[in-house]
């Protein structure tokens, strides 16, 4: 990724959008869902929990996209492809605090976190491999 892409990429990521996300399924067709993301360091990080699909299908096959839109029309939009980590234990709590606060409420963020470490979760991690933007 250049640097006029990563600054642009950044730009675009900035305000808090839903990450349309897409994995490769057990009969390899693609699973999508809507996630929060956060986007630092020129990674994106994802949390989700162990029983997810989406978890699942990377466990079995790292390969992830993302799409991220800028309103209803999608006239903007970003994809951004490549291959997922997953993080786990006690090293993704920052990174879900900070997904949390780009999402949820000041006085709300310490509940939802509270709750949040109480379920078997992890980061999924992704450094931009391939990157469209349009708009």
């Amino acid at each position: 990724m250049t640097v006029e892409e990563r600054r642009r990429l950044e730009d675009f990521l900035a305000p808090s959008r839903i990450a349309v996300v897409a994995t490769v399924g057990k009969t390899g067709m693609p699973q999508l869902t809507p996630n929060w993301y956060d986007f630092s360091d020129g990674r994106m990080k994802i949390s989700t929990t162990k029983d997810r699909i989406k978890y699942l299908n990377l466990v079995k096959d790292d390969r992830l996209a993302v799409c991220v839109y800028s309103d209803a029309l999608a006239h903007d939009y970003v994809t951004i492809r490549g291959h997922a980590e997953i993080i786990e234990g006690d090293a993704i709590w920052s990174d879900t605090l900070a997904i949390v606060k780009r999402y949820v409420e000041p006085d709300k963020v310490e509940a939802r976190m509270t709750a949040l470490r109480q379920q078997p979760r992890i980061i999924v991690s992704l450094d931009p491999e391939r990157i469209h933007f349009q708009g």
